[in-house]
């Protein structure tokens, strides 16, 4: 299931009074929220032992016998970041589970912020709706209240059955089908298709995604970097390995994006019927006009679709 609709900001103050009146049942196991506050700490835990690793190069350099801890925290380091990976996947498949099944207990903005608002927002340890479908995100202070209200009331949430998770995933999938009709207009993805073909506007759009995911693996360059400094100072080539592996990746996605880039502008031109340097900008992908739709084909309805919201039981 896709995301629908962006928000994004520090959230609302509500001004009408709440109550923990709505409760719905949710699936078993850990909730995702549970699972992203897993992953937010393993990441600083392992963002503060790289900053502490560059102590310990700095310690070494200078002659430090501290060889045996660097290696103790370069262990922890490694367990850190396996930790927060795996914990951030496990809760990426939990929030699109909790999606299917028509609720999130998600309040960050990661993935999530882009459809989280077609859902009720539940506590997740009492399964009270503390924000309904369509309503904007909460302060945190808002929300640490109603969490507060929510589990003096019902210290326990109320896990679906087997039959209760079928019926609603059945209704999650209803509204889904709606808000993907949303999403398929809005999309960058749509629009380049709209402007530049479906051929052309599909590559584009692979090729902004591998350009996206190379500047993010450069973006947490800097631990395999400090790894590699402590490496360096030690003479010994292992250490350099996790700098080596990260520009390799960086440089392979770098390298796929530029080439789908180059083969989106070729399909582009041949769509228009103009040379490749005086193709419109890529990064204007607004609706053609009229008459670009009359000579290169329909672009599509770009009318938005109704969103719907999950019913409260």
């Amino acid at each position: 299931m896709l995301h629908t609709i962006k928000d994004q900001g520090g959230g609302a103050v509500p001004t009408a009074p709440w109550e923990p009146t709505v409760r719905y049942p949710v699936l078993k196991g850990f909730s995702a929220a549970a699972w992203q506050r897993t992953s937010t700490t393993s990441l600083l835990a392992f963002l503060g032992t790289g900053i502490l690793m560059v102590g310990f190069a700095i310690a070494s350099n200078n002659g430090a016998g501290v060889t045996n801890l660097a290696i103790a925290f370069y262990c922890m380091l490694l367990l850190a970041g396996l930790t927060a990976a795996v914990s951030g996947a496990v809760s990426t498949f939990k929030g699109r589970r909790e999606y299917r099944h028509g609720y999130t207990t998600l309040q960050s903005f990661s993935k999530y912020g882009m459809y989280y608002r077609t859902l009720p927002q539940l506590d997740p340890r009492s399964g009270v709706e503390v924000r309904a479908a369509g309503e904007p995100r909460l302060v945190q202070s808002e929300l640490t209240k109603r969490w507060a209200a929510s589990r003096a009331l019902y210290p326990r949430a109320v896990r679906m059955s087997r039959q209760d998770a079928a019926e609603a995933a059945a209704t999650a999938r209803r509204i889904n089908e709606t808000n993907l009709e949303l999403v398929r207009a809005k999309s960058t993805r749509a629009r380049l298709v709209n402007r530049f073909g479906a051929a052309a506007g599909n590559m584009r759009a692979d090729a902004r995604k591998y350009t996206f995911a190379a500047l993010l693996t450069a973006g947490g360059g800097g631990p395999a970097l400090i790894v590699g400094l402590i490496g360096v100072s030690e003479r010994n080539p292992v250490w350099v390995l996790p700098a080596i592996v990260q520009a390799s990746v960086i440089a392979v996605l770098a390298l796929i994006g530029r080439r789908k880039n180059a083969h989106a502008a070729r399909l582009a031109a041949k769509f228009l019927g103009v040379a490749t340097e005086d193709l419109p900008p890529w990064t204007s992908v607004g609706t053609p006009d009229s008459l670009f739709a009359q000579d290169h084909g329909p672009s599509g309805s770009t009318a938005p679709a109704k969103s719907i919201s999950p019913p409260s039981d």
